[in-house]
């Protein structure tokens, strides 16, 4: 008699919000402490006005700067909603959520279709590795990273035996862990892209296609072959984008390329072992058409019939820029003819997951003509691992100890922070990781509707906290593109100000 075996499963997830006491954290009580004791110094002086006038600009710090209105996990302070919404007026008084291309635009003549945005300053590295394969990098030169876009087509796991899915999924992890090892990585991201069509369009595209001078029977039988199409397809792409930081792979961007090209054949094994298929670097041509599509999903049918004809893209990524992209509606962009908006993960699912957990999120859905789901992943080195781990621990222990009687989701919450430094001490790894999801449907009130609610549907039922992302969607959008834009990357002092201490 066979023994059923337990499912494998992952999860360790661990609070970064700050220690809490009574719902504000020590830094917000230090501060109203130190509001208070100036206003009795003050008093004690005899100046009663500057007494409450101390006691009042600490609690107003405390109120705009540090508390949280929502869960402390995932909850925003009014200096972070304000200052959001300043900068959003202030673009769209200047003109900047609008973007234009073409020759009637206000761009460089030799720049008449670039990519918007921080996109704008990227400049591509073309070569071929130690395998001898052809790659495309890409600078980006604000911030001095360059990014590599591994196309994958991985295996479908619903036929595959359950021991082979477990030993990719644990491959999969331990390239994760491997992020943190390579100090010069500065984060990685798997992208998911996926659609779920009708097959009418592309009929007719096809159709568009033949030409007049077809024999008769030709036409008959390619008719009838197309009319034995499914009426709905699907179709899913995957790419993992690995970022590196300059100055920590050489000298100059030519000694950082040519560490990048002599570690990328490493990675492409890595990712096959985890079930990624035959992995392969992106071109800038390849690049140039996932773009593309993402600012307008329709073109899909256009690019798949030219690869059925044997027609090439000529268009390089850093060309392929949209004809338009507005978005100076909250929450909504509008761009090449359709609308997307993107939902962010503020927290992580507090339960324990398979790899099925995700299933409904990652796979193709009606509703959307497009959707894009992007895992970010920030490695962490030894150092900076074990002083998060304290940090973690402090803010569990204290959150807990704060209360009457510490719940048992308290007292787990310190088990996970022990646990998680006894494994850092014996050689384990940190990364931290977020989750964004972009969808793209038609430009009316019916599909916002309906994209709205299904988007809700799927992210409701992965028991993760998010929230949508209502200023700066441009950016959002831009984000969960395979093109190595890490959000952390691009962080200033204000917003991190702002976010709350």
């Amino acid at each position: 008699m066979s023994e059923k075996r337990a499912r494998v499963k992952f999860g360790n997830w661990l609070s970064t919000a700050p220690a809490t006491v009574g719902g504000l954290s020590l830094i917000g009580w230090l501060c109203v402490v130190i509001s208070v004791m100036m206003m009795v110094f003050s008093f004690v002086l005899g100046n009663f006005g500057g007494g409450f006038l101390a006691l009042l600009l600490g609690l107003l710090f405390t109120f705009i700067f540090i508390w949280r209105i929502g869960d402390m996990d995932a909850g925003r302070t009014i200096a972070a909603r304000v200052l959001e919404r300043m900068s959003h007026a202030r673009r769209t008084a200047m003109g900047e959520a609008q973007y234009r291309t073409g020759i009637f635009s206000a761009l460089p003549a030799g720049q008449l279709s670039a990519l918007p945005g921080a996109l704008a300053n990227m400049e591509e590295l073309d070569g071929l590795d130690g395998t001898g394969q052809p790659y495309t990098l890409l600078h980006h030169k604000s911030v001095k990273q360059i990014a590599a876009t591994l196309t994958c087509v991985p295996d479908g796991i619903e036929l595959l035996p359950q021991d082979m899915v477990d030993s990719q999924v644990s491959t999969f992890g331990s390239w994760i862990s491997e992020l943190s090892t390579d100090t010069a990585i500065a984060g990685a991201s798997i992208t998911v892209d996926s659609a779920y069509s009708s097959k009418e369009p592309l009929v007719a595209k096809l159709h568009s296609e033949v030409a007049p001078w077809a024999p008769e029977v030709a036409k008959q039988a390619f008719t009838q072959a197309t009319e034995l199409l499914p009426n709905r397809y699907t179709h899913t792409s995957v790419h993992g984008t690995v970022v590196w930081s300059v100055k920590n792979l050489g000298e100059s961007v030519e000694e950082a390329e040519a560490e990048i090209a002599a570690k990328l054949p490493h990675h492409r094994t890595k990712l096959y072992g985890a079930g990624a298929g035959i992995p392969v670097t992106a071109t800038s041509e390849d690049l140039a058409k996932v773009v593309q599509v993402a600012y307008n999903p329709h073109r899909a049918i256009e690019h798949g019939t030219d690869e059925l004809l044997g027609h090439e893209n000529p268009v390089r990524v850093v060309d392929a820029g949209p004809e338009y992209f507005d978005d100076f509606q909250k929450r909504v962009a509008f761009h090449d003819g359709v609308a997307s908006m993107t939902a962010m993960m503020t927290i992580p699912p507090r339960i324990h997951i398979t790899e099925r957990t995700f299933k409904g999120l990652f796979a193709p859905q009606e509703k959307f003509l497009r959707k894009r789901v992007t895992v970010f992943y920030r490695p962490l080195s030894t150092g900076e691992a074990i002083k998060k781990a304290e940090q973690l621990r402090k803010a569990a222990s204290v959150s807990a100890t704060a209360k009457g009687m510490a719940s048992s989701f308290d007292k787990q919450k310190i088990k996970l922070a022990e646990k998680t430094e006894n494994d850092l001490v014996e050689g384990a790894s940190m990364t931290a990781f977020t989750l964004m999801v972009t969808v793209t449907f038609e430009p009316n009130d019916r599909a916002y509707r309906e994209a709205t609610q299904k988007l809700k549907n799927l992210l409701d039922a992965t028991n993760l906290g998010y929230r949508f992302v209502d200023v700066g969607v441009s950016a959002a959008f831009h984000s969960t593109l395979p093109l190595g834009i890490l959000p952390w990357s691009y962080q200033g002092v204000v917003d991190v100000v702002s976010e709350g201490l």
